[in-house]
């Protein structure tokens, strides 16, 4: 069989600020390769084509038995059109990812150009669908498959995630990935556990779940050999929703580094409530640069309604316990929340300021298909479909919960408020020129302000024409 597993082309073709490697497609490809089934990998995303580009690739290494995509909601036009144009080329398409998980029940039927489905954790369903389709065998009865003549059992989810082959990616163009918020040099990315066990009415858990399962110690730190090996990895983004959940974990991976010397510069995601001062010291020697924080709100009122379980005094604590320790922050902030009004934002885009991260990212809370937040939306008539993106937000359309408390435009306008009163302080810019060493740095940076400045005057020019 000749199998092609593919990432999309971006809606437009410009330069991308960040461009990470698709790790489920290396994933799923590793499952494939592992069960004997010779497999590629088209990040069209990295390079850069545009349909007319991707399509050509196609019809010149085609005709495939199998083309499989993977997709997220809010991008899901972009993958719509790359299956539309793979369909001459392709056997059968195959879609896998949030979109396909959260739709099962009607993805099939509201894209004629798809053959199967994989929703949930896809390795095994994607490898018991090629051996299927290689003898000639039904496929319904696959767990977790979505076929058109029937919807496969729900999968469980992987227990031992250390008998996950690594991702194979020998097969993705390592050299074009690039990640602006850490220094410079080869960048990987990583995903040492599945699931999570908060209950944040935001998170869509429909593809990992709430169980936590982790990887040990030693097969991360074996990946991270490989990287350093065989790609010459200098910097790692660590992908988990909860990096540092397990304290004894972080610490045996922290002492493999240590131990390794290998100069290794890394971010990985935290919670304000899980914040350890020995700790933070262990992960600065080990190479942590930068620890991303899901501070959201402001207002406790908020907090309580995300189910976030944290305060914001836990907050100002993360942030001043991570800076002592020489770690850089980010801080991920929540606007647009139904029971909270613009002061409310106003309030939160004021206590961003006061925490001072190193960086920011300010998003409209987005109802995301398969959580219980859109489940609300729906219900109260609240869900719609506005321009209220953020810097790095790459849909057309952002879905928001509009409440009473809110108007479209206000969601419009509050993101592009908070990045400009956040990132616009000279206190600020002064901070970012400081912190500049050499020629490489001040590029990424002057990248970034660029960025930051088209997303601004972009919503000043509009705001006028629309008055």
């Amino acid at each position: 069989m000749k199998i092609l597993l593919v990432n999309a082309p971006a809606r437009s073709k410009g330069h991308e600020a960040i461009v990470v490697p698709p790790l489920g497609l290396a994933y799923i490809a590793a499952a494939a390769r592992q069960a004997g089934f010779p497999v590629s990998i088209l990040d069209a995303f990295a390079e850069g084509l545009d349909v007319r580009a991707f399509t050509q690739r196609l019809a010149a290494g085609g005709p495939y038995d199998v083309i499989g995509f993977t997709a997220m909601t809010p991008v899901f036009d972009t993958v719509q059109g790359a299956i539309e144009a793979a369909r001459p080329h392709a056997r059968y398409t195959v879609l896998g990812g949030p979109h396909a998980t959260a739709f099962r029940e009607s993805v099939l039927k509201d894209n004629p150009s798809l053959d199967f489905a994989v929703y949930g954790e896809g390795e095994q369903t994607f490898v018991e669908l090629l051996q299927a389709l290689d003898k000639g065998s039904s496929t319904p009865a696959i767990a977790g498959l979505v076929a058109r003549n029937g919807i496969g059992g729900a999968r469980d989810p992987v227990k031992d995630l250390d008998a996950v082959p690594f991702p194979a990616r020998e097969l993705l163009p390592v050299r074009r990935y690039r990640y602006p918020l850490c220094r410079p040099g080869n960048m990987a990315t990583m995903i040492t556990s599945r699931g999570c066990p908060f209950p944040c009415i935001f998170c869509d858990k429909g593809v990992f779940g709430s169980s936590w399962r982790a990887r040990s110690a030693e097969n991360v730190l074996a990946e991270i050999d490989l990287l350093v090996r065989d790609f010459g990895t200098r910097t790692i983004v660590f992908y988990d929703d909860l990096f540092t959940l397990k304290a004894d974990r972080l610490q045996q991976i922290c002492e493999g580094l240590i131990a390794r010397k290998y100069r290794l510069t890394w971010k990985a995601e935290g919670r304000v409530d899980i914040v350890d001062p020995a700790m933070l010291e262990t992960m600065r020697r080990a190479g942590c640069d930068m620890i991303a924080y899901g501070v959201e709100s402001g207002n406790q009122a908020g907090l309580d309604y995300l189910r976030k379980k944290t305060t914001p005094d836990m907050a100002v604590e993360a942030f001043a316990r991570t800076r002592a320790a020489g770690i850089k922050t980010m801080g991920y902030f929540i606007l647009g929340i139904p029971v909270e009004t613009p002061e409310d934002a106003l309030n939160t885009i004021r206590f961003a300021v006061r925490l001072n991260p190193d960086y920011a990212q300010f998003s409209v809370l987005s109802p995301l298909p398969g959580t219980p937040l859109y489940e609300e939306a729906v219900e109260k008539g609240w869900y719609r479909e506005i321009p209220a993106q953020n810097v790095t937000d790459k849909d057309k359309l952002r879905p928001v919960a509009i409440s009473g408390n809110w108007t479209e435009e206000q969601l419009v306008s509050v993101v592009r408020d908070a990045h400009r009163m956040f990132y616009m302080r000279p206190s600020y810019i002064l901070k970012s020129l400081l912190r500049i060493r050499g020629p490489r740095e001040l590029c990424r940076l002057g990248r970034i302000g660029v960025g930051m400045m088209k997303y601004l005057l972009g919503g000043l020019f509009r705001a006028r024409r629309g008055s």
